[in-house]
């Protein structure tokens, strides 16, 4: 069924366009709390929260509205929240290993290799400012349109644009000079 006539008939309280809605935004929003939150329980659980008030908002959610994005903002803020309350000051937490990459590696070398590819660019993220290191999970873990990030981080789509390209320009910078200081050994 269009994930449109889905949200139009959730939106009159119907639970089974829900459910499916649910199915089929709930694993990439899961992936997206669980690179914020390093506890699997508290990672669920905030799913759970972020679908409760998905359900409670979305008959004020407008007919032309970007549902994945909305969805994306809740979760967003909801892990704030959760910070909030639980430190006072949001914290960034790095990518974890297990989180369900797609990967068209079929070999156990090749899965290994990707793996120490996985590890090396989490070490160079986690040298990035945390808005920086935000924009590159979203565009490029979570594989996010420049609109779909603008949605999610309250900004306008020529901000991320900024913010995405001065992310790489830093990446690049961090990557050169960790080459350079190997190639020194």
């Amino acid at each position: 069924m269009d994930v449109e006539k889905l949200i139009d008939k959730a939106k009159t309280g119907d639970t089974d366009a829900f459910e499916a809605l649910y199915d089929l935004y709930s694993d990439r929003i899961f992936r997206y709390i669980r690179i914020k939150v390093q506890h699997q329980q508290q990672a669920e659980d905030l799913l759970q929260e972020v679908f409760i008030k998905v359900w409670r908002a979305l008959p004020r959610l407008e007919t032309n509205s970007n549902f994945p994005a909305w969805t994306y903002r809740i979760a967003h803020n909801a892990i704030n929240d959760h910070f909030r309350k639980a430190y006072r000051t949001p914290q960034m937490v790095s990518i974890d290993e297990d989180l369900n990459i797609a990967s068209s590696a079929q070999s156990p070398d090749e899965n290994l290799s990707r793996k120490l590819d996985l590890a090396a660019v989490k070490e160079q993220l986690d040298l990035l400012p945390p808005q920086y290191k935000l924009v590159l999970e979203l565009r490029f873990v979570q594989d996010f349109t420049i609109p779909e990030v603008a949605a999610v981080l309250g900004k306008t789509q020529v901000a991320v644009r900024i913010l995405q390209h001065r992310a790489l320009k830093k990446l690049k910078a961090i990557l050169r000079e960790t080459h350079d200081e190997l190639e020194k050994i």
